[in-house]
């Protein structure tokens, strides 16, 4: 028997290698081309074998002999060994996840990048004539991203791509979430409450427990393509790095859509899966960095940073701004600052235009530069004194090796990353 599976993997190997030959050279073209006809039936085939053996055998003119179901197996494990190839040759990470977006000049690193943060699923659950396949993960240890792929019979016409929501076509998802593994949960929850400087007693933590705070890894669906009846789905959620490789559970049912009270999913589907953060994030710390951002005829705002960090999604600055800043004219009551005691201060919207009006941006080693000018920087802090500390983000407009980012242009200064103390997250 072990002879028959050896024989039959080094077959199946062959068949595929002889297949798809001439793919793997042309592959610097970075795309294959199957047909839709080609995708669709073997999505059928992969998401339920016998369902598609059945189907085939009713269409099967009278006289001609059954389909074997060995054959069926066959056909769907060359299948698979096919789907991995045509992952490999394609980037198949990028285009689950077309948010994270892709490098133009070098396709291929963005791919090797996302899939060296990813976790290949490809899971299917099925409940009546419904499944749902479960493709990959990609998490950056701050969000996390799913790929997700719906088929059911009818998916009202007007559910597509773009802007959907309560009063449209948007997809009902109240009863889909993300738990973690009861131990690390617990540990989950005790950094968080550190983090945010709360002591995290146990017993606060089982309090937060019973009252359903370990469903809070709540999801936001985004369709992001439909072929008759499949949907893609891009799913994110928020995941700090509290614990080391994750064990998630992905929990769905009660599927609907907002406006139409006939179409449902009902579920349950379930998929387990662990994630591991390959990249770690890079710190600078060690030196200052002090410039002004703005143009006239805005406002310029002084900046001083004393930190940098840089992950595979996005670059975060931290330091302070050195002048009274106020929130939309006015300081807050607990600032404990008089603004009449204050001449011409700035405020938060100074600082808002003067980051999108940048210049800011990136240097990797092979001398490319990315530029993060108007990249929606995200904005957090809190006062010291009269001055507000702040942390800055900017997101990568694709997927980048932390490790290859070697300077940082911030208004008219470069900062030599090298000059500055490297920490490895």
């Amino acid at each position: 028997m072990r002879q028959f599976e050896d024989a039959l993997r080094l077959g199946l190997m062959d068949a595929n290698l002889a297949q798809y030959q001439l793919v793997l050279q042309d592959a610097d073209e970075k795309e294959v081309n199957f047909s839709p006809g080609y995708l669709r039936e073997r999505m059928r085939l992969l998401a339920d074998p016998w369902g598609w053996m059945r189907r085939r055998e009713a269409l099967r003119p009278r006289g001609r002999g059954r389909l074997n179901w060995k054959v069926v197996a066959l056909i769907a494990a060359m299948l698979l060994l096919s789907a991995c190839a045509y992952v490999l040759v394609t980037g198949q990470f990028t285009q689950w996840f077309p948010s994270r977006g892709v490098d133009p000049q070098s396709p291929e690193t963005s791919e090797e990048v996302l899939a060296r943060t990813g976790t290949l699923i490809e899971e299917t659950r099925t409940e009546g004539e419904a499944f749902i396949t479960l493709n990959a993960a990609v998490w950056d240890g701050e969000s996390l991203l799913l790929s997700i792929v719906m088929k059911c019979p009818d998916i009202p016409e007007e559910f597509t791509p773009g802007p959907s929501g309560p009063y449209g076509k948007g997809l009902h998802t109240a009863e889909c979430y993300l738990t973690l593994r009861e131990d690390q949960w617990y540990e989950y929850e005790r950094e968080m409450l550190s983090d945010m400087n709360w002591f995290a007693r146990e017993a606060e933590i089982r309090k937060r427990a019973e009252q359903g705070y370990k469903r809070n890894y709540g999801l936001n669906f985004q369709l992001i393509g439909r072929e008759e009846d499949v949907l893609t789905f891009e799913v994110w959620a928020t995941l700090h790095d509290y614990v080391e490789q994750p064990e998630m559970t992905l929990h769905m049912e009660k599927l609907s859509f907002f406006g139409d009270d006939k179409f449902h999913i009902d579920g349950p589907f379930d998929f387990t899966f662990t994630l591991e953060k390959v990249f770690p994030d890079i710190r600078y710390q060690g030196g200052v960095v002090e410039t002004t951002l703005g143009k006239p005829p805005l406002r310029e705002v002084p900046l001083r940073f004393t930190e940098f960090q840089v992950s595979t999604s996005e670059l975060l600055a931290t330091g302070k701004v050195p002048a009274p800043m106020t929130l939309h004219g006015e300081f807050p009551s607990w600032a404990g600052i008089d603004i009449d005691e204050v001449e011409d201060p700035l405020d938060i919207v100074d600082l808002n235009y003067a980051l999108w009006e940048g210049p800011l941006g990136v240097w990797t080693e092979d001398g490319d530069y990315i530029d993060l000018t108007n990249a929606g920087p995200g904005i957090s802090g809190g006062y010291s004194g009269n001055t507000l500390d702040i942390t800055l983000s900017f997101y990568f407009p694709y997927p980048v090796d932390p490790s290859t980012v070697t300077a940082l242009k911030v208004g008219d200064v470069r900062v030599e990353f090298s000059e500055w103390e490297r920490l490895d997250e």
